[in-house]
């Protein structure tokens, strides 16, 4: 009797599982086409394109625009800017139109501000409410200066001094009307009282220096052009707050107060002659609250990497230039999304956006794939957990299952073998032993075709070994038996 390996028994094991992994396979690559052709369909994402308004502060705005344009177009994000588009324009394109596809602007400090309390109006205070409700700040940029200039013969101390004057307070699109207009009011000047003029004041002063006003409000950089020839006209004169600074911070929480040092604009002579108080705002980038976060987060990363310079065209260091101080997202009008919020802490953009979203870019794949991801890759993960914790520990059994799928074939002719060895007694007769050379010739002839991968080589010419050996032992069973002839 020789000795072989256990039988195992499952018929057709091997066949069966080329099937399951082909059908496995097949279904993989049909779910694979249908979410593909799903996503392509549905555009279940943000296009890669967004609309921002980035007229104002003499082109300051824009530069910074310009930037942004730039950083986000590494992200696969088309960004298109409306330089025109400034102040009221910029306010009701993003939330009075319903038909504009402006999604961000650049909107001066204080404006949301000045439309609520007891000096707003009820039409300011509904245009309040709407604005907090529909936009969401990405950060504060810069420091920007509220400018009164008065004519030289005027000498203000105070804004209630220009109570029956006649005042430019600016274009009614510019965003520096409704801060003028707010100050105005907080001191008890209006139209029945004042006349208001709705123009910006000129780079020459001319209105001031030909008498047809008393003051004018400007909301520019310090660093504006305008700005820095006014501040240079000896005819005109600069409203100092040093009295009432603490006041209006108080009391406006958008505002905060700085000094202009004497001699800070030029030394020779002293421009100003003695220091100045000033009321400034921030300038922020707000976007539409149904902005994809995605492309908010992105828009604030770009902020965020993409400050203002601290030094003008000409290199000049710009004054109240404090670095570090800008962007930040602390707004006392907008609120704040938790996303952009975590940015400026961390300065980091999430993994998705950081990695897929560039080599998205180059590889020309749309902006809303990675949208998609960046909505789902966390909800993914979490699902794909679970089944790796349990598919790891079945990816041990592979290998074990692939060395079972080959030797299985060689224990069914072992079986087929071993059934014959054992039906081999002495009390077979000649043609018995006859039928049983048939059946191992039958055996042999199936061993024969068997292919199975070289590590495997040994056992197969085991089996054909002990096929061999049976063989010989019906050879010398048969010569033992006495041969019979017919009667």
């Amino acid at each position: 009797m020789i000795s072989i390996r256990p039988f195992i028994g499952i018929d057709s094991m091997h066949m069966r599982l080329h099937r399951f992994l082909a059908i496995a396979v097949l279904g993989l690559g049909v779910l694979a086409l249908a979410a593909s052709a799903a996503i392509v369909i549905l555009k279940p994402g943000p296009q890669g394109k967004v609309v921002i308004a980035s007229g104002g502060s003499e082109g300051a705005y824009y530069q910074l625009a310009l930037a942004y344009q730039r950083e986000l177009a590494r992200f696969g994000v088309d960004v298109e800017l409306r330089p025109q588009m400034e102040g009221r324009d910029t306010l009701r394109a993003l939330f009075v139109d319903a038909n504009s596809d402006v999604q961000v602007g650049f909107i001066k400090g204080g404006i949301a501000a000045s439309l609520q309390g007891r000096f707003a109006t009820a039409e300011e205070r509904k245009w309040h409410d709407r604005q907090v409700e529909v936009l969401r700040s990405v950060g504060r940029l810069f420091y920007e200066p509220v400018w009164i200039f008065s004519a030289g013969s005027q000498n203000l101390r105070s804004l209630k001094e220009l109570k029956g004057k006649r005042i430019l307070v600016g274009t009614k699109q510019s965003g520096a009307r409704r801060i003028a207009l707010y100050m105005l009011r907080s001191n008890g000047i209006d139209a029945a009282n004042s006349t208001l003029i709705e123009e910006d004041l000129s780079i020459d002063a001319a209105p001031l220096a030909s008498g047809k006003a008393d003051a004018a409000f400007l909301v520019l950089p310090t660093e504006a052009r305008t700005i820095q020839q006014l501040l240079r006209n000896p005819t005109i004169r600069l409203l100092d707050f040093v009295a009432e600074a603490d006041a209006y911070v108080e009391r406006i929480p958008a505002l905060s107060s700085r000094v202009l040092k004497q001699g800070s604009i030029e030394f020779a002579p002293d421009i100003p002659s003695g220091n100045v108080t000033l009321l400034g705002t921030t300038p922020a980038l707000v976007v539409r609250n149904n902005v994809h976060p995605a492309i908010a987060e992105l828009l604030a990363y770009a902020v965020i990497h993409n400050p203002k310079s601290g030094f003008d065209e000409s290199g000049e260091p710009i004054l109240f230039y404090r670095a570090g101080e800008f962007p930040n997202d602390n707004d006392p009008e907008f609120a704040v999304t938790p996303e952009v919020a975590s940015l400026y802490k961390s300065g980091e953009l999430p993994f998705v956006l950081r990695t897929l979203a560039p080599l998205n870019q180059r590889l020309g794949i749309p902006f809303w794939v990675t949208a998609f991801v960046y909505d789902h890759g966390t909800n993914a993960l979490l699902v794909a957990i679970p089944l790796l914790s349990i598919v790891l520990p079945l990816i041990r059994f592979l290998p074990g299952l692939y060395t079972w799928t080959v030797r299985r074939r060689l224990y069914y002719w072992y079986g087929q073998l071993k059934t014959l060895e054992a039906s081999l007694d002495e009390s077979l007769s000649v043609d018995q032993l006859a039928d049983k050379k048939l059946e191992l010739d039958r055996i042999d002839a199936a061993v024969s075709r068997l292919r199975v991968p070289v590590p495997f080589a040994d056992e197969l010419y085991d089996l054909r070994g002990h096929i061999d050996l049976i063989g010989r032992r019906l050879d010398r069973r048969v010569q033992s038996k006495p041969f019979n002839v017919a009667a």
